[in-house]
């Protein structure tokens, strides 16, 4: 006991670390669990054996979560297709993305209910969408099926949720709920960890495993600031990383200036001319929803 007390008074961020760390881990565990329907749906997608036979008779089995993917659907894959019916977007897009975005509409729900405190909340669903927008580009240039490409694009969509988190936890619900500026994707997490024994990263995580959502998406979250881990290379994580660099503003062209950033694109087998036309992609796509 008397080891824990020197401790912590050599470390004036000790208590800091632990209030906020009980805070976070209450709220995580407070968050709302979505429907039995859409929790049914996400668990029954993390099944390793799952082929995605059970999941749309689930979906066909539901007329109104029918309506709400179908919705969704046209939402965010309209351009490429006319989903008159459920097998339509299964056939077009995969029944595991469709799975996920029905999950992270609900999942926009309790976050809205839940991180009301904070004044800029709005700010955050909009770097989701450019995150997503981002994400998905770099996944068609690096050619995925589109099945896949859609699964690792779906996690930009809640990829700082632990960003939320961590500052209703921290009492700093009139900050800006921004993403992370390019310069400093790596720094951001060794401070908050400094400051609050964990990064948003960590929390984001738990709060995707409550939510049962894939795998893939889990570390996409956990890994969008540390694609590379003692050689270990992330795929999704490096594209949510990467994606952080494309939807960025880049007056002086210096934006792949880190050493990360680049080694991340080698690792992608993505070239400095594969990020430009991501870029110029982006830019036109985000122009044209304005």
């Amino acid at each position: 006991m008397l080891g824990n007390e020197s401790q912590k008074s050599s470390d004036p961020n000790a208590d800091k670390r632990e209030k906020v760390s009980r805070k976070i881990t209450q709220l995580v565990d407070n968050l709302p669990l979505f429907p039995t329907d859409i929790n049914q749906l996400l668990t029954a997608a993390v099944k390793p054996s799952e082929d995605g036979i059970e999941l749309l008779l689930l979906i066909e089995s539901d007329s109104k979560l029918r309506s709400e993917l179908l919705v969704l659907t046209r939402s965010y894959f309209g351009a490429t297709g006319d989903f008159g019916t459920v097998e339509d977007a299964v056939r077009q897009i995969g029944v595991q993305p469709l799975v996920q975005l029905i999950g992270i509409s609900y999942a926009r729900d309790a976050i809205r209910q839940e991180f009301t405190a904070l004044k800029y909340l709005n700010d955050y669903i909009d770097h989701g969408e450019d995150i997503y927008i981002a994400s998905d580009i770099l996944s068609g240039i690096c050619s995925l099926p589109r099945e896949r490409r859609q699964m690792h694009a779906l996690a930009g969509l809640v990829h700082d949720v632990g960003r939320l988190a961590i500052m209703v936890a921290d009492n700093k619900t009139s900050g800006r709920v921004l993403g992370t500026l390019w310069d400093r994707m790596v720094s951001v997490v060794h401070e908050e960890k400094a400051e609050l024994g964990m990064d948003h990263c960590d929390v984001g995580a738990r709060i995707c495993r409550r939510w049962n959502f894939s795998p893939v998406i889990q570390e996409a979250v956990l890994r969008h600031h540390s694609p590379i881990m003692n050689g270990d290379l992330s795929f999704s994580g490096a594209l949510i990383f990467l994606s952080h660099f494309v939807s960025a503003s880049d007056p002086s062209g210096e934006i792949l200036a880190t050493l990360l950033a680049t080694k991340v694109l080698s690792k992608l087998d993505l070239t400095l001319i594969d990020f430009e036309k991501a870029r110029d992609q982006y830019k036109s796509r985000t122009q044209n929803s304005n």
